[in-house]
């Protein structure tokens, strides 16, 4: 008796482990991350199920990320990305500082790929291909978006050409996130992450990420994808400078900027409406006002441009409705030194932030 009811207490410990001082020793580094539980999947809601689909890869599921699992010890983060990829790449990107990080992933000196960043720059990835068994580890490099250098880490990829639940693990020590007297984690007790399948070659992007990205990823691997959805993990939550480590659930320290499943939604701009008219007369009106449509809201700007595409004027921003998803921005009629611009035709250049997206409209300046 005494016997079963020691079977019962300790079999749930089993099965629901929990971050503590030291876990190194219950970790294999064999591709199959069968050594995380259930508490350290961090793709999954409030109640604990999965969110990550196995059918949303525009190639299938043999190009398909399933799930990111993560935990923590005091010394060392353990990441795992559960996917597929026949003959491609997977890269888990992990964003920590708010100040650099990659912004075009075409221009780094390694691991170029179509890939830009909105909402999140990575400071460290690790990324591997199809059949290699050492992936690698890079750090962007202080203060940098286009140089990134590889750094020593423990880890080990089992992807094989369309064998299913395989992974991409790795153990990184804290100390190498967390690398000097400002970058420390009372500074920066979250790390932010997000992984992708990747074509294989470079500048190429993927089909799939996880979470799921607000614009979508790619069916044509030559398309440029802007990365713009994570997950969040609070590692230090009592601000000590140090991993929590008292019995925590990882999956309850994770947030995301927007919670998947997600349907993806190519950024719009639905229309273009000048308020007082796109004649502008400087003599009746002291401005231009300028209202656009969109069907996601993000950060937009808009310059002003002569015929012979020049910039001459940007306008300003003067709120958004949210529920109606438009922008009222208003423009002067001021070059960008403060002189009135001379009558003539003028373009309004709308493009958003993210680099998702360009709008052009023509207005006049008249007596």
């Amino acid at each position: 008796m005494k016997k079963i009811l020691w079977l019962l207490i300790f079999i749930p410990l089993l099965l629901f482990s929990e971050t503590g001082d030291d876990i190194y020793d219950r970790f294999t580094l064999d591709g199959l991350s069968d050594e995380f539980t259930e508490d350290e999947y961090i793709l999954v809601d409030t109640s604990g199920t999965d969110i990550e689909s196995d059918t949303d890869s525009y190639w299938g599921e043999n190009n398909d990320i399933r799930q990111i699992k993560v935990t923590w010890d005091a010394e060392n983060l353990y990441v795992a990305v559960d996917a597929c990829c026949w003959g491609n790449n997977v890269i888990l990107y992990f964003d920590i500082y708010d100040d650099y990080g990659l912004q075009d992933q075409q221009d780094l000196n390694a691991w170029m790929r179509n890939f830009k960043f909105y909402n999140l720059n990575p400071d460290f990835f690790l990324a591997t291909w199809d059949t290699n068994t050492d992936p690698q580890f890079w750090m962007i490099r202080e203060g940098q978006s286009q140089v990134a250098d590889e750094i020593d880490s423990e880890d080990y990829a089992g992807f094989d050409t369309g064998q299913q639940g395989r992974a991409m693990e790795a153990i990184i020590p804290f100390s190498a996130l967390y690398y000097n007297d400002t970058r420390t984690m009372a500074n920066y007790p979250s790390i932010r992450m997000v992984a992708v399948v990747t074509a294989g070659g470079d500048y190429t992007s993927g089909p799939d990420c996880a979470p799921d990205n607000l614009g979508g990823m790619a069916q044509d691997s030559g398309q440029i994808v802007i990365i713009d959805n994570y997950a969040e993990i609070l590692i230090d939550g009592d601000g000590d400078g140090n991993a929590d480590t008292n019995l925590i659930k990882p999956w309850q320290r994770v947030t995301f900027l927007e919670k998947p499943p997600i349907k993806a939604t190519a950024l719009n701009i639905n229309r273009v409406e000048f308020l007082n008219g796109k004649s502008y007369n400087r003599e009746k009106e002291d401005r231009i006002k300028i209202r656009f449509y969109t069907n996601r809201l993000t950060k937009f700007y808009i310059d002003i441009y002569n015929m012979e595409g020049k910039k001459v004027g940007e306008a300003t921003p003067k709120g958004k409705n949210e529920d109606e998803s438009y922008y009222d921005y208003e423009w002067f009629g001021f070059d960008t030194s403060g002189r009135y611009l001379p009558y003539g035709i003028y373009i309004v250049r709308i493009y958003s932030d993210s680099g998702e997206i360009t709008a052009n409209e023509a207005f006049a300046i008249v007596k």
